[in-house]
């Protein structure tokens, strides 16, 4: 399998235009990769029906397909969000002296991308490439809350809550309950559900296409998120969010209330 693979990424690095597109037919591909006919032809063949190449109607030569410039556009969108909400982010830490996360969604979870970390001696600090549950965590959970409500129903039915990952217990009613006081507030906030002790308000980042992309999350230790400490927390959390969605293109955006 591992041969195939490689030779499949062989096959997509020489159809990469140098300059304008660039199309090879079968023999090309095979003379030039010093590889069987009949193997190109099969490799190119799986590559095509998943979109990675496309085939031209007259000349039946091969060249990349959409497929790869989808997942070339998510990496982009990937290293603009963090591009584009760094300094957002640091404006946010100075203004709550705790941590901040930007998140983004990966399938049925989501991964912490950048942090900035509180300067005061008791802090949170998790990893970046952390994962979770989208409905786990006030950053994940805000990325879930704004999903489209089919998706949402997708990947909530597919959880099994009696071996969730959290420390404390979920289900799919309490969740149900908390998406919809999420959309209400604009912010999601949870309490010792992936740390013990620690509290965590996410805002959504909204993308060009109108669809949420990502979250930036304030956290620390629970003691310090009081009423008022809450309530200056997401304000801050929501304007830094919404600041981030409107650099990336987005419009429609929600209007944080002045504190």
């Amino acid at each position: 399998m591992s041969g195939v693979i490689s030779k499949a990424i062989c096959i997509l690095d020489i159809l990469v235009p140098q300059g304008g597109e660039k199309e090879m037919s079968v023999t090309e591909i095979s003379r030039e990769l010093d590889m069987p006919v009949q193997s190109v032809h099969r490799i190119l063949v799986s590559l095509a029906r998943h979109g990675f190449v496309a085939q031209n109607g007259k000349t039946k030569k091969y060249k990349l397909g959409l497929s790869v410039m989808k997942y070339g556009f998510l990496m982009w969108d990937s290293l603009m969000l963090r591009s584009v909400a760094r300094p957002f982010m640091e404006e946010l830490c100075q203004k709550t002296n705790e941590t901040v996360y930007l998140a983004t969604r990966e399938n049925e979870e989501g991964v912490y991308i950048d942090s900035i970390d509180s300067p005061q001696i008791l802090k949170i600090s998790e990893p970046i490439g952390l994962r979770l549950p989208l409905f786990i965590g006030a950053s994940n959970r805000i990325i879930l809350a704004y999903l489209p409500q089919k998706t949402r129903d997708q990947l909530l039915s597919k959880v099994d809550w009696s071996s969730v990952p959290s420390l404390k217990p979920l289900n799919r009613e309490y969740i149900e309950k908390e998406i919809e006081t999420i959309r209400k507030q604009g912010f999601a906030m949870t309490s010792g559900e992936a740390t013990d002790g620690t509290t965590g308000i996410g805002a959504p980042i909204f993308s060009y296409e109108n669809t949420v992309i990502g979250s930036i999350n304030c956290a620390g230790p629970s003691f310090r998120f009081t009423t008022q400490n809450v309530e200056r927390y997401s304000y801050y959390t929501k304007k830094y969010a919404e600041l981030i969605s409107k650099e990336l293109g987005y419009r429609n955006h929600y209007r944080v209330k002045s504190n």
